[in-house]
């Protein structure tokens, strides 16, 4: 993960979880289809690349009864949240240096975060490699172009940093995994300054480029389209699954 990524990550550690609140709603249903595509049980290990703070990671753990979940987040202001929860255990390392340690796992979560890693293609070489027959990873991503309600230069800036999933489910496939993809939507409704309060606190890494008065110029930008004291936000969400098959080759 670039260090400039690192280091937007730390300057919101702290506000993070309140930032990134969008609702319950919302983070059921992202729960419930990680539950989902990657068959979480009692007898699995889960890894959670860039699990942030490890709300969800817990979240999965106490709900699946997995016997271990690791939240691996190479932000050290962001584990040091992680390390607070209980029943998770938080790594300071970015997604090379975990694989490195060759620690056993049998389903790895990438939510939102695929983007970030450099030299995909030795990552999943070496995933599958690690991975037991029939064991899964689970890639959460965006299309390129967001339905975000950002303003003009945020959405050209989160395209740019985006790339395209079908890219993923190929490399993926090269390395001799079964992909399956899955497009899911969820809309909800939020208070327009909540929405304000995200944008400048610059909830996503792609908004870290922008100087207090632009994201300020942006929020005016807004307000212009949306009039109303709450805004619709629509999140369009990949799911894509890969499974190792017993018996096929690296």
């Amino acid at each position: 993960m670039k260090s400039d990524i690192l280091n937007h990550f730390d300057t919101i550690a702290e506000v993070f979880n309140r930032i990134w609140y969008f609702s319950e709603e919302y983070k059921n249903f992202v729960i419930r289809h990680i539950h989902h595509d990657l068959a979480l049980t009692s007898d699995d290990t889960l890894v959670d690349i860039g699990g942030g703070t490890g709300t969800f990671t817990r979240r999965l753990k106490d709900e699946s009864g997995a016997i271990k979940a690791y939240c691996v987040e190479p932000s050290r202001p962001m584990c040091d949240e992680a390390e607070k929860l209980e029943n998770i255990t938080a790594l300071c390392m970015d997604a090379h240096t975990f694989m490195s340690t060759e620690i056993p796992f049998s389903k790895l979560l990438l939510k939102e975060v695929i983007h970030h890693i450099d030299n995909r293609e030795r990552f999943w070489q070496r995933v599958y490699y690690q991975l037991p027959d029939r064991g899964k990873l689970l890639i959460i991503t965006r299309p390129q172009h967001t339905a975000f309600p950002l303003f003009t230069s945020a959405k050209a800036a989160f395209a740019r940093n985006q790339p395209p999933y079908e890219l993923f489910e190929s490399q993926l496939k090269a390395c001799g995994f079964d992909v399956i993809s899955a497009k899911r939507s969820h809309t909800f409704t939020l208070p327009k300054e909540h929405w304000h309060e995200m944008l400048r606190h610059r909830f996503m890494s792609d908004l870290g480029i922008f100087s207090d008065e632009e994201i300020e110029e942006g929020i005016n930008e807004i307000d212009g389209i949306y009039s109303e004291e709450t805004i619709d936000i629509i999140d369009n969400l990949i799911f894509i699954t890969a499974t190792k098959q017993n018996g096929k080759p690296v």
